[in-house]
């Protein structure tokens, strides 16, 4: 990677033809393909990820890297130091033991206060600069059927092959040079200078198979929602939104009702009783009632947690590591594919269009009817989502 790329700070990447795309859904189909390639990698190993926690799932990855490391294939990692907090230090030693460059994101300090909120959140591998995979799954047994069994948590992962790749190789970079200085207040300051002047190229022909890495830099600097809200906003048939979390922003609810009220197919999955937190079920739920009343078709998926973030909007589609929810979107560092590409919004069209039939709708009548105890969780636990989040540096 040329070092004046790696000095540049724009997180919307330019639109790129000549991708192929390839979905993978759930851990039984998208990990063996990812160990695939990485046991197959000639030259580097590129590895970003918010969880990565010991267990079954990360012998295997180890053990991997350790035969990749033996034919001199350079592999880094990059890892959040919160996510990676299970990660115990035994297998830490192995992989610094075989050469494996391990670095951690923003460590955790007393000095940076509130600025330790702040995690790399993103999925992203890149093999050989010639492969890349990216979506919203991490190396944990939670996603593995193998090791989890029926209660592996639901998710997706996309492989990309093409120019697009390069892309996602800057990405990791800017990361990995800056990794424990993202915070820093003169590279932060360099940061809002580049925010103000930040060109976003143009969408191509929209009739032209496209795509392009999307990611947010950390506090206040949203570019993914931003282009979920231009989409949605102009949407004319369908809004399919799958999210692990959903605590919207005031713009998101309305351009969610907008599009329904016009008669646009907006339907919305979150998980259902199966989730990591119960309290961001519950402040999500306070939102179904406007959405509900404005014919926004509302699912909970029910017999496991669904760990997507994707969203359909006619036929666009954004995948990756990004939740719709505020808290993500304040604080984290996030990377989505955005593409405009039949075969992929085929296979994503396909992939929601089955959870949706194995997801619970929520009706206006039946949500009306609910227990004053649910009233009140939701309340309680809205109010306190938003009485932090109402405190995060947004700047």
């Amino acid at each position: 990677m040329k070092p004046n790329l790696t000095d540049t700070y724009t997180c919307t990447l330019p639109w790129r033809t000549d991708n192929t795309f390839t979905l993978y859904v759930d851990g039984d189909q998208f990990y063996p393909r990812i160990f695939d390639c990485i046991g197959a990698a000639t030259s580097t190993v590129d590895i970003e990820m918010y969880l990565f926690e010991s267990g079954g799932l990360s012998d295997e990855v180890i053990a991997i890297l350790e035969g990749v490391r033996g034919r001199g294939v350079a592999v880094r990692l990059l890892l959040d130091h919160v996510g990676s907090h299970g990660l115990h230090h035994q297998e830490r030693q192995r992989l610094t033991r075989v050469g494996v460059e391990i670095r951690y994101f923003n460590k955790l300090q007393q000095r940076k206060r509130l600025r330790n909120l702040s995690r790399d959140h993103r999925k992203i591998i890149v093999i050989d600069s010639t492969v890349a995979f990216v979506g919203g799954a991490g190396m944990t047994d939670d996603f593995s059927p193998r090791h989890s069994g029926a209660d592996a948590w639901h998710d997706a992962m996309v492989e990309i092959r093409g120019p697009l790749v390069h892309d996602w190789g800057l990405l990791f970079e800017r990361t990995w040079e800056h990794y424990d200085s993202i915070h820093d207040e003169k590279l932060r300051k360099r940061l809002q200078q580049a925010l103000r002047s930040e060109h976003t190229p143009p969408l191509r022909n929209r009739e032209v198979p496209q795509g392009r890495a999307v990611a947010t830099r950390g506090p206040g600097n949203k570019p993914i929602i931003g282009s979920l809200l231009s989409e949605t906003n102009k949407s004319s048939r369908r809004v399919l939104m799958s999210t692990a979390y959903f605590l919207p922003s005031r713009k998101l609810v309305k351009a969610l009702t907008r599009a329904a009220q016009r008669g646009v197919d907006v339907r919305l999955m979150v998980p259902g009783a199966k989730t990591d937190h119960i309290s961001m079920l519950y402040a999500g739920r306070s939102w179904y009632t406007p959405l509900l009343q404005a014919g926004v078709r509302v699912y909970e998926y029910q017999h496991r947690f669904t760990h997507l973030k994707t969203a359909l909007v006619d036929d666009w589609v954004t995948l990756g590591s990004c939740n719709f929810d505020r808290w993500n979107l304040q604080l984290n560092l996030e990377a989505n594919l955005e593409a405009l590409d039949p075969d992929l919004v085929r296979q994503v069209a396909g992939m929601l269009e089955q959870d949706l039939r194995e997801a619970t709708e929520i009706k206006l009548s039946r949500w009306k009817a609910r227990s004053w105890r649910e009233k009140i969780l939701e309340r309680f636990f809205k109010w306190i989502a938003g009485f932090f989040i109402n405190r995060l540096p947004n700047d």
